[in-house]
């Protein structure tokens, strides 16, 4: 399941949901059906809690993506300076070692 409901949406669902059906268990109506609060309560309490309401999916509500832009509708990036290239340290090359001359005999 997709998560459609977030932030204060998701704790005033879980909120109400919890207030109502407390309401319904501990006697006291809030609709004029006790049956009712129940049901609704119970539906607000789990949406919340699952962070997903199938009738929002169904409808096409809740948390979308932003819409995706055009190339052409880009913006050129701002041009940066070059980064100034840092000369990597070679190794130093080992001298040759001078040739010995033969001693004329």
């Amino acid at each position: 399941m997709k998560t459609n409901v977030k932030g204060l949406e998701r704790v005033v669902r879980i909120a109400l949901g919890a207030a109502i059906l407390g309401q319904a268990i501990g006697g006291y109506s809030v609709f004029e059906y006790g049956i009712v609060d129940e049901v609704v309560g119970v539906v607000l309490l789990g949406t919340g809690v699952l962070a997903s309401c199938p009738i929002k999916s169904v409808l096409g509500l809740g948390a979308k993506k932003a819409p995706a832009r055009s190339p052409a509708a880009k913006k050129p990036a701002a041009r940066r300076k070059p980064a100034r290239k840092v000369a990597a340290k070679k190794p130093a090359k080992r001298k040759a070692a001078p040739k010995r001359r033969r001693a004329a005999r």
